[in-house]
């Protein structure tokens, strides 16, 4: 089929390279023309596995192209809108960009006889937003010149091309055949669960799905700051018996289990945005959203928890050299939006900590200015040894694979007296020096035998 995708961002880059992959001729649009350029050079905007060589196959092909003109769309047969609903100060999603995308898309029409069988929106919003922005934005006396449907994304970064090319369902919010007959072509290919339901039922599905993940990570957190207190508790060996419940096992291990686990909190562009709109969502049809409200308020206080640990073990953060690893939201993507580390950097440095931070790839990703403004230092890869040395305290936020392999070897040599906390408990069965402090989340502090 004949693809055209509106936005060049992580979603439409990487749900654009795999339906190339399938054997789609697509076309890429967007209006920020550095982007558009960058893609028809053939370099990838932004940091994930595999795309960079998916994308020099497709630059290699006819079957690609990414453009500044909307009306490249006019000769596709289907076409995804996946720009980004950043979050509003209430909460609530900004829709800007996806009107602009309309607008676009209704300004093809006008100026050429479209091929197009159907628009489906990919980017995550709430329940009516499809017809009443994408559908009534497309019409012409009250006709829209296509079916419209919601074809939300799962896709995590980090393993996003993984999670394309192997879905673990696919979900057709659509309203008319047509739509379904449409996804289900495009998509023909795919080994997958297919899920069919009406457009308003997919778009809160999306919303919800995320809501969830949400809700495992602080009812784990909540259950870990319990265990903090509890004496002689350990939070990760519970939840290491709490999912050997039957609903956990299979083979492999049920994924939910991954967000069972005490740690800074969640982070990301996707699960905190989400969470907030739904809670919005829910306020506007005047329901109360408690479960919702306490999900985001334990989310909220648990990096500043964290720092106060860190506080207290130290007895006093001013003038501490501090070291934290890890500035992307997770493994595997240079992408630092809405990172817990974010919070826990502001306030290392409000408590005059003289705090720097490493990471494989967001340091060189993330403007120089967002760090100054947070009042931190980038550490380069040549200098993370020399920054681990001088540091009092470090803290690992994010398990790079990079960190999980050279920690233990530094950790069991060090000869001066060092706080370690790892925050996931990635290391936590490493073999400590005897001047290494180990905290993590859901235990108390163990001291490997001389003060910090």
């Amino acid at each position: 089929m004949r693809v055209g995708i509106v936005g060049a961002g992580r979603v439409g880059v990487l749900t654009g390279l795999v339906l190339f992959e399938i054997g789609h001729e697509v076309t890429l649009f967007d209006i920020e023309r550095s982007r558009v350029t960058a893609l028809a050079e053939g370099a990838m905007p932004f940091f994930e596995p595999d795309a960079a060589d998916l994308l020099d196959a497709a630059q290699r092909s006819e079957r690609w192209a990414a453009t500044g003109v909307p009306d490249a769309l006019a000769d596709c047969e289907v076409v995804l809108i996946a720009v980004p609903t950043p979050s509003s100060e209430r909460g609530e999603y900004t829709l800007g960009p996806l009107r602009a995308a309309v607008a676009s898309l209704r300004e093809v029409t006008t100026n050429a006889s479209v091929a197009w069988r159907a628009v489906l929106l990919r980017s995550t919003v709430l329940p009516g937003t499809t017809e009443a922005v994408v559908a009534r934005g497309l019409a012409v006396n009250g006709a829209t010149p296509c079916s419209v449907g919601y074809l939300p994304e799962f896709l995590r970064e980090g393993s996003a091309i993984a999670d394309a090319r192997e879905p673990d369902r696919i979900v057709i919010g659509a309203d008319d055949p047509e739509a379904v007959a449409v996804v289900r072509e495009l998509f023909a290919s795919v080994e997958t669960q297919w899920f069919e339901c009406g457009v308003r039922t997919a778009e809160l599905l999306k919303v919800a799905n995320n809501a969830m993940l949400s809700m495992c990570v602080s009812f784990s957190n909540e259950i870990a700051r319990v265990a903090e207190t509890a004496g002689a508790t350990d939070a990760s060996r519970l939840f290491e018996g709490l999912q050997l419940d039957r609903r956990f096992q299979g083979t492999p291990r049920a994924g939910i289990a991954d967000y069972f686990a005490p740690g800074p909190g969640f982070g990301g562009s996707c699960l905190g945005k989400d969470l907030a709109a739904l809670i919005a969502f829910a306020e506007a049809q005047g329901e109360e959203a408690a479960i919702l409200k306490a999900v985001a308020q334990i989310n909220r206080t648990q990096p500043l928890r964290l720092v106060d640990r860190i506080d207290s073990a130290l007895d006093g953060l001013d003038g501490r050299h501090v070291l934290v690893l890890g500035l992307a939201f997770k493994p595997g993507t240079d992408d630092s939006r809405e990172s817990i580390a974010l919070p826990i950097l502001r306030e290392l440095s409000a408590r005059g900590a003289v705090t720097r931070v490493h990471d494989p790839a967001a340091t060189r990703a993330i403007a120089p200015a967002i760090l100054g403004d947070l009042g931190v230092d980038a550490v380069g890869d040549d200098e993370l040894e020399a920054s681990l040395d001088a540091s009092d305290a470090a803290i690992l936020l994010t398990s790079w694979p990079e960190y999980l392999s050279s920690l233990p070897r530094r950790l069991a040599t060090r000869t001066t007296p060092l706080l370690f906390v790892d925050s996931r408990g990635s290391l936590r069965d490493v073999k400590l020096a005897a001047c290494v402090s180990y905290l993590t989340v859901g235990e108390a502090a163990s001291n490997g035998g001389s003060d910090v």
